[in-house]
């Protein structure tokens, strides 16, 4: 019994941080992504296939994003994302959803 009543408690909270992360989303142009320099082509590029919250629970290394990158490409039909945008797509991954996860959505 004691149990259930942790994995509700759990399921409420979760749901709690959920509309907490929704609310601050809907405040924003870009969802949950962070407001910095390339957020507006990174939004546009990565929300036209998915949500916003799927990059920026990511942690990864600029290398590893240009591999995720590539990945989507050959194995999911993205379009290849051109320069200059590509580089600024991947510097703003790489300065804002890095290993240190700065910005990781924790409301």
């Amino acid at each position: 019994m004691i149990a259930r009543l942790s994995l509700i408690t759990i399921a409420a909270a979760a749901g709690l941080a959920a509309a907490a992360v929704s609310s601050a989303a809907q405040d924003s142009d870009y969802g949950v992504l962070h407001e910095a320099p390339g957020v507006e082509l990174t939004y546009a590029y990565c929300a036209a296939c998915h949500s916003e919250m799927l990059v920026a629970q990511q942690g990864l290394t600029r290398k590893h994003w240009d591999e995720l990158l590539e990945w989507m490409v050959e194995e999911q039909g993205m379009a290849e994302i051109e320069e200059p945008d590509r580089s600024i797509v991947l510097d703003y991954l790489a300065e804002n959803y890095n290993t240190d996860r700065p910005y990781f959505p924790r409301r």
